[in-house]
């Protein structure tokens, strides 16, 4: 009987030690409106560069360069640039360029491995807000946001 109580008070505590209350931990911060709707025209863009990328990699084996990717027939720039003003109108008459700067306020890099297997993405808000923005994403598909170090997330 001894042994039976001690074991429910261990289990007890166990379970009660693991039960954190998620009240006492800090709620991160909100963005404003404004920067809300700036990332998700990142992350939307890179979702379609990703679908782009894997439709081509299906096809013909390898990824592509943006300067690529613009040419191609699996990222329909028009059709991407009407999903973008979905979440900033500003963009409705936007194109993409195939400088660093591909939409008015946003630098993008991509680089391919050098077989053509893998590839990185980073997305930069170049607004010049002190702690900065960016979206990336690689071959495996997943987004990633980041702001400068010191900055809260």
């Amino acid at each position: 009987m001894r042994t039976k109580s001690i074991s429910l008070a261990v289990a007890t505590f166990f379970l009660l030690s693991t039960a954190v209350p998620l009240s006492s931990q800090n709620a991160p911060r909100q963005t404003s409106e404004a920067d809300h709707t700036r990332h998700s025209v990142a992350i939307n863009l890179l979702r379609a560069i990703n679908t782009a990328e894997v439709s081509y990699k299906m096809t013909h084996g390898s990824y592509l360069t943006w300067d690529a990717l613009l040419a191609g027939e699996q990222f329909h720039g028009s059709r991407v640039i009407a999903g973008l003003a979905h979440f900033d109108p500003e963009l409705a008459n936007a194109e993409f360029s195939t400088s660093s700067e591909v939409l008015p306020g946003w630098s993008l890099r991509l680089n391919l491995t050098a077989n053509g297997e893998g590839y990185d993405v980073m997305l930069q808000d170049m607004t010049g807000k002190p702690c900065g923005y960016a979206a990336i994403t690689d071959e495996r598909g997943v987004i990633w946001q980041s702001k400068t170090i010191d900055c809260e997330i």
